[in-house]
């Protein structure tokens, strides 16, 4: 086991490299850093490690040490930067490939809390009553105090029919749930639920899901064979959309903007500095739009949700959405073995506005209260399973043997009385 016999010399090769670092540079101008500061500072970092390693009451590996320092300095800077070893960078990689194992819930640190920011509509954990907001006080009995988001996915994901207790608080109350959920393959459909909502007015739907690779095929394919069964509207549900690629979101707002800014990215250096822009080529037609959105619409759900409230392309309806609106760049280090998901930036919409920790405002809100929002879960996760593009045909979706009362939708079913009067007063102008 390597162990530090003069921390002097490391600090020195430390120092060394920093200064060869042009960022580093560039922020010590910036920020005028007296030398010595930094040198002691430094220093206290190599004593620390001495220290630990020659009298806590394990033997303990320079390399762990330091591996739970890069994670502990990360996990500082905000809830979404995160070092992320050659195990997790593989997870990584899959994750944004849609398919993985696990309960399929997207978690964060938030106030210091392990938080669910949305289920994966009709996965396990959505299923099994695991809602937006919930806080996740411990793992098969483990407590997450102070546990990092990849400790965290590392415990939430498994193998398939395994099974974890997730103790919960659900939001607005204060006793804590157990909640036994058996893993699952999740297969992340960006595109659910498409269909003729409204055959008089010839309303479509379809949900998104996730922005992932194959999200914006998917799209299309769900409004070409809207199209061909006759819709005149649209409605896109992003409820419950924890969000993914930037560039997705950007291709996915391309299809309903014609041209204008979509979204800028900012950060502390001009390189950060990123305007996308709409294009025409690949624009749907002029089809009028309404959006769902919630409290699990975030970071690209709110990229889109933004770009057509500022461009007037449509109209919000639900209630605000999460406010993540921050961009991470994934940073690879040692020759590629292990990365930095690093906060750089930050999403502004079209007129400007920051999205991070603000969240949009629909231009029509409906809100719902506790009971309605858990049986959104469950009739979401019915619903949205009769797809006319898997079926090949429209399909009954709103019976349910175990229910007494059919659910209502109350804010899809606003939102098909808002097109119709949208439809009616066109057709009378």
């Amino acid at each position: 086991m390597l162990r530090i016999r003069n921390g002097f010399k490391i600090l020195w090769i430390v120092i060394f490299i920093f200064f060869l670092n042009p960022c580093y540079s560039h922020a010590q101008k910036e920020e005028k850093l007296d030398p010595d500061i930094f040198y002691q500072d430094f220093e206290e970092f190599i004593s620390i490690i001495k220290e630990i390693q020659d009298k806590y009451v394990d033997e303990v590996g320079l390399r762990a040490l330091l591996m739970n320092a890069y994670k502990g300095m990360l996990a500082g800077l905000d809830p979404h930067s995160q070092f992320i070893d050659s195990k997790n960078l593989e997870e990584l990689k899959i994750e944004t490939e849609g398919e993985f194992d696990g309960l399929g819930i997207e978690v964060i640190i938030k106030d210091g809390f392990l938080t669910v920011l949305t289920p994966i509509v009709d996965s396990p954990a959505f299923r099994a009553g695991v809602y937006i907001g919930d806080i996740i006080i411990k793992i098969d009995g483990k407590s997450t105090k102070n546990i990092s988001i990849r400790e965290a996915i590392e415990m939430l994901r498994g193998k398939i029919h395994t099974e974890v207790t997730l103790t919960v608080v659900h939001q607005g109350e204060s006793e804590p749930v157990d909640i036994t959920i058996e893993r699952a393959k999740i297969h992340l459909n960006s595109t659910r639920g498409t269909r003729i909502v409204d055959e008089e007015g010839k309303i479509g739907y379809v949900a998104v899901t996730s922005f992932q690779d194959n999200t914006t095929a998917d799209l299309d394919a769900a409004v070409k064979e809207l199209e061909k069964q006759g819709m005149q509207s649209l409605i896109l549900d992003l409820r419950f959309n924890p969000g993914g690629l930037l560039n997705i979101a950007v291709d996915v707002s391309d299809r309903f903007i014609k041209k204008g800014v979509i979204v800028t990215t900012k950060g502390r250096h001009k390189a950060q500095l990123h305007e996308y822009n709409a294009h025409r080529s690949k624009t749907y037609k002029n089809f009028s739009l309404i959006i769902l959105v919630n409290n699990g619409s975030a970071s690209a759900s709110e990229i889109v949700a933004g770009a057509v409230k500022d461009h007037k392309r449509g109209l919000l309806l639900g209630t605000k959405t999460f406010g993540k609106g921050s961009v991470q760049s994934l940073i690879s280090i040692k020759n590629k073995k292990s990365a930095l998901k690093l906060t750089t930036a930050k999403y502004y919409t079209p007129s400007g506005t920051m999205i991070d920790g603000v969240g949009i405002e629909p231009d029509i809100k409906v809100d719902l209260t506790k009971k309605e929002v858990r049986g959104l879960h469950k009739h979401l996760a019915r619903v949205n399973a009769a797809d006319i593009r898997t079926n090949g045909k429209a399909v009954p979706v709103e019976t349910n043997d175990d229910d007494k009362e059919k659910f209502v939708d109350k804010q899809l079913s606003r939102a098909i009385d808002v097109l119709k009067g949208i439809d009616v007063y066109s057709k009378n102008n």
